[in-house]
């Protein structure tokens, strides 16, 4: 893989291959650092979006990601969209972190649900609201199988 696109971020054409690459190649575990660059870019919506998509094949996913990802979601300042779709992501996050015996993971999973809860406490757009509710169920069937 040519880490080498995926450090310069404002040439988002040659990110978003590079993205598409390391996807095809079942390579995202390995690109956990660059992706978490690429979230907390502010510039460019598609890059955060394609990052987002990739989390979903995260298999063990790094705590600083996970946290990434819980930002978004409760970012007030970001259209509803991408906060829905890093609610999605987390979702299927959870389901990878459920099927770890591993402590740090379990820990992350539980952090997940907390910060989904606080969402649907707090007064949020329905669309944000309704995809959640949606979620929770998930997230609470994954905690029974750590």
């Amino acid at each position: 893989m040519d880490t080498h696109a995926l450090d310069n971020l404002e040439e988002w054409g040659g990110v978003l291959e590079e993205l598409d690459r390391v996807k095809h190649d079942r390579l995202v575990d390995e690109y956990q650092k660059e992706l978490l660059r690429i979230l907390r870019f502010q510039d460019n919506w598609r890059m955060r979006k394609a990052a987002l998509e990739a989390l979903r094949e995260v298999y063990r996913p790094s705590e600083p990601l996970v946290e990434e990802a819980c930002r978004i979601m409760m970012n007030e300042g970001l259209y509803h969209r991408v906060r829905v779709l890093a609610a999605e992501v987390l979702a299927a996050m959870g389901e990878r972190l459920a099927q770890s015996r591993e402590r740090r993971l379990a820990r992350l999973r539980s952090q997940v649900g907390r910060q989904m809860q606080e969402l649907l406490d707090s007064q949020q757009p329905p669309v944000l609201h309704q995809a959640v509710r949606r979620i929770m169920p998930m997230m609470r069937s994954y905690k029974g199988n750590a």
